[in-house]
């Protein structure tokens, strides 16, 4: 049997996801939640195989959340049941360390087979937000193969913090040399901030060193 906590402010929601799960699979809700607060509190007194948590919560996030349990309770299998189809939430959600997403527009089953999935230790995205993320991801590898390499070289450096002097000294380059290269690679992946950079940075594992 499959132990789940439920995490969702809204109790009807949350009666209707139980009914599902308990109705269909090998499972049993042992616990629910409608906030951040709540179901930190309810994770230290239940134990649970798998703890489903809406995105949007009245005191935080969803991703707030799932960082948090991942730190004290490693073994806790996290899935986000979200209307937030952008692609940022999901990617959010999956770096915070959760193994599931699945969108509240998708069909009923797929919620079944994301819990049956995540409890055995595997990651889940219902079809639709795996298509989408897939070909996000070849996307962006094909504006990252466009970079020169030094293009690449300077945007890694200033988004693991290095100033344009910094860089400069660095590379053995002139400060207005890394200022070209910084524009034509920030042109080439579509980027336009330096939030734009760091979080596309994350994404590449760019700030690993």
């Amino acid at each position: 049997m499959i132990r789940v906590v439920l995490v969702e402010d809204h109790v009807l929601v949350r009666s209707g996801i139980r009914h599902l799960l308990e109705a269909r699979g090998p499972v049993q809700v042992v616990g629910e939640a409608g906030s951040v607060a709540e179901a930190l509190a309810l994770l230290e007194r239940v134990e649970a195989d798998v703890a489903i948590l809406d995105v949007s919560l009245p005191d935080g996030t969803g991703i707030e959340l799932c960082r948090a349990l991942k730190e004290r309770q490693p073994r806790l299998r996290l899935l986000a049941l979200s209307m937030h189809e952008d692609l940022e939430y999901v990617k959010g959600f999956l770096q915070a360390g959760g193994q599931g997403y699945v969108s509240k527009a998708a069909v009923d089953h797929e919620l079944l087979d994301a819990v049956l999935a995540v409890a055995r230790g595997e990651r889940y995205l219902n079809p639709s937000l795996a298509m989408r993320l897939a070909m996000e991801m070849v996307r962006e590898e094909a504006k990252e193969a466009a970079l020169s390499p030094r293009e690449e070289e300077v945007l890694r450096l200033l988004a693991q913090g290095l100033s344009h002097k910094e860089v400069a000294e660095r590379l053995a380059i002139s400060e207005k040399t890394v200022a070209t290269y910084r524009e034509r690679g920030m042109e080439k992946l579509g980027l336009r901030t330096r939030s734009d950079l760091l979080r596309y940075a994350a994404r590449r594992g760019w700030l690993k060193g």
